[in-house]
């Protein structure tokens, strides 16, 4: 059989990855089975953890500074919901290949496979959590009906943070340290993106901060919906931007690397 060229391994790694959906979707599903087993809440730990941290941000912003807690918890509480989802399947996704080593040396599937169950596990979770949000919202009374564009938004960031985990794990699987940087980078990144502030909120020569960060459209586009409106086309618009560079560098880095990866584990 001749010998393909690394661009068309590479698109068919991606093919053969999203062949073998039913595989890695019920994989995930056992795996988030098995992590929460005999636990109470099960995977509503996670959306604990991420009400607690929109709660008080919403005290500290809305309430201690002088604000309205009622207009900043929604904004602040679906921020901190989006980002699980935007920054998620990309910070899991360095320690991909290094997580499922033991898997990879003995069963041969296409890279992208691993990619996609990192991916499905945080899609999952962001699943729980959606509902404890919209619990939340309606315990307060500030439960409003989601835009019909959020259909689109979810499977689009979804998309997008898969396609970046895939250079992100290979250059964390290589440089080990780059895995630790991903947090420090993320973290710093939760305070620029707009999570729980609004690009409104800053001064004009100052909002290039959000006009250029890649996370800020991702993140407003899957927010404006949960919050009854659709998000403004620049949103959109960078955001499929977004999706072409992450398909261009996980398509180059499988051409260029996808059969050393196994050595470096």
């Amino acid at each position: 059989m001749r010998n393909r060229s690394p661009l068309a391994a590479a698109v068919g790694d991606i093919s053969e990855g999203l062949r073998l959906s039913p595989v890695w979707w019920r994989l995930g599903l056992e795996l988030t089975y098995n992590r929460y087993r005999r636990t109470l809440l099960g995977p509503f730990w996670i959306a604990g953890a991420m009400l607690t941290t929109g709660l008080s941000l919403s005290f500290v912003f809305g309430s201690l500074l002088g604000g309205s807690w009622r207009e900043s918890m929604p904004h602040i509480l679906g921020g901190v919901l989006c980002w699980s989802l935007v920054s998620g399947i990309v910070a899991e996704g360095a320690n991909t290949y290094m997580g499922a080593a033991g898997m990879m040396q003995v069963q041969r599937l296409p890279l992208s496979f691993y990619s996609l169950l990192s991916a499905n596990r945080i899609l999952i979770n962001f699943l729980h959590q959606i509902v404890a949000f919209w619990v939340v919202m309606a315990l307060f009374k500030l439960l409003t009906v989601p835009h019909w564009t959020l259909v689109l938004a979810i499977p689009l960031v979804a998309l997008t943070g898969f396609f970046l985990s895939i250079p992100v794990a290979m250059i964390s699987t290589r440089y080990r340290d780059i895995g630790f940087m991903i947090g420090l980078f993320f973290g710093a990144l939760f305070l620029l993106t707009p999570v729980f502030w609004s690009r409104a909120q800053l001064q004009p020569d100052k909002r290039w901060i959000a006009d250029y960060n890649p996370f800020s459209h991702l993140l407003e586009i899957v927010r404006q919906p949960f919050l009854g409106q659709s998000a403004p086309l620049l949103n959109w618009y960078a955001s499929f931007v977004t999706l072409g560079v992450a398909i261009v560098l996980a398509v180059t880095c499988l051409a260029l690397f996808r059969k050393r990866v196994i050595f470096w584990l």
